[in-house]
């Protein structure tokens, strides 16, 4: 577990904290934020004036990070990219989004705390929302997904692809929209949930694998299947298939062999009902358009079929045999023994009621695997201010919580590991 750190997005904090494993897993050090090396700036300086001259912190939103498995860079999505505080205090969505290119040495370099030394590059991803970032297996394309139109938190309809490289956008792979009388539908002014939406997917989680892209729509319930290969050539209708699932999906994770796509089924954008189950695609009946896509739909952080647990994110372990599903309204953490669930049996197969240190509510988001296996890596915690945020060990084998660093962000969503985990 040497030189291993875990990398968290702070969202409303502006940071990334980068965070020693060791450290985190060292009793004398937990529930305190001493496992943090460093806190770096990802979001640039903006001018909220008019002047000229950069004189505030960008709003940014750091919402995800992606590390790739070879290479000195990390990506960091920034939902509202250089909008001011204010104006993302106003209204957080349908910001154009950017990507801050995190320099790996420097992140981990003292000297680069609560600085912005470790920008190594800004990227514009030229839409609204991203949220979503995937590396293509080759490490030479991000794939970020739009998840919001200008000015509106529904009309999000294409995946953008950067060349890592050139740190270009070099397309918008679109997605397909529901037409209204034969035209092309216009995003709900409102914000989430309302009736109004359905008509555009909003992607939120991306992930890759087996030859294709998958999406988290938000918006239409259901999970996308795009041919990579066609969709970088830019091939227009390189999206295969939808599958419906509970309730608007957020999380993603692909198998290690590549086999089946697990899915947190998160929250309805139409209906704001909330979600209580994870499914397992099998991805070769998803790219050939077959209605039993879904294998199963596994019910987590509950026994109760009509209580909400609003699952957030999934991560398969490196043997594929277990997902490891958080759930965010009922506070838990899911295993999910994976043979057991496609078998139709009851495949919940442990659940962690995530403590706090003071007590209140541990809200689990985004979740990793760390690169031995042993431990889940999860952010959490209340929404209540800078520093609110926690991040949580849990040793997978036994499901009981290792550690606990907190003052990791406000409202951190997705993280990733340095090194990457190799499959």
């Amino acid at each position: 577990m040497e030189n291993c750190h875990i990398l968290v997005s702070g969202r409303w904090d502006n940071v990334l904290s980068v965070v020693d494993l060791r450290r985190a897993l060292d009793p004398s050090n937990d529930g305190t934020p001493k496992a943090i090396i460093n806190r770096i700036r990802v979001t640039p300086d903006v001018d909220s004036d008019g002047d000229g001259v950069p004189d505030t912190v960008a709003s940014g939103q750091p919402v995800n990070v992606v590390v790739p498995k070879t290479g000195r860079y990390a990506y960091v999505v920034n939902h509202s990219g250089r909008a001011t505080p204010a104006a993302a205090a106003h209204f957080q969505h349908g910001h154009p989004g950017i990507i801050t290119v995190v320099d790996l040495a420097a992140a981990l370099d003292p000297a680069s705390n609560n600085t912005t030394k470790a920008i190594a590059d800004l990227i514009a991803t030229e839409r609204g929302g991203p949220v979503g970032i995937a590396i293509t297996p080759d490490d030479k394309y991000l794939l970020v997904s739009c998840a919001e139109a200008p000015e509106r938190e529904d009309g999000g309809a294409e995946i953008t692809v950067i060349d890592v490289a050139t740190r270009k956008v070099v397309r918008q792979i679109p997605m397909a929209v529901k037409k209204q009388n034969g035209a092309d539908p216009i995003p709900s002014p409102h914000p989430g949930p309302h009736p109004t939406y359905g008509n555009f997917p909003d992607p939120n989680g991306v992930a890759v694998g087996a030859g294709y892209i998958f999406t988290a729509n938000g918006g239409t319930d259901d999970v996308s299947v795009i041919d990579l290969k066609r969709a970088l050539a830019g091939d227009p209708e390189a999206e295969l298939a939808r599958v419906p699932v509970e309730a608007g999906p957020f999380g993603l994770a692909v198998s290690p062999d590549g086999k089946l796509l697990a899915v947190a089924n998160r929250e309805s954008a139409q209906t704001g009902v909330e979600g209580r189950t994870v499914s397992f695609i099998d991805i070769e009946r998803a790219a050939a358009g077959s209605p039993d896509a879904e294998r199963a739909r596994v019910m987590v952080g509950t026994d109760d079929a009509s209580v909400a647990t609003r699952p957030f994110s999934a991560a398969f372990t490196h043997d594929g045999k277990h997902v490891v599903a958080t759930c965010f309204r009922s506070n838990t953490v899911s295993l999910i023994d994976v043979s057991k669930a496609l078998a139709a049996q009851p495949a919940e197969v442990a659940r962690l009621d995530v403590p706090t240190p003071d007590g209140g509510p541990s809200r689990p988001r985004g979740v990793v695997i760390t690169p031995d296996g042993r431990y889940a890596a999860i952010t959490g915690g209340a929404k209540t201010g800078p520093g609110s945020s926690m991040l949580f060990l849990i040793e997978v084998a036994t499901m009981k919580l290792a550690g606990t660093v907190t003052n990791v962000g406000n409202e951190s969503y997705l993280l990733d590991i340095l090194p990457a985990p190799r499959s």
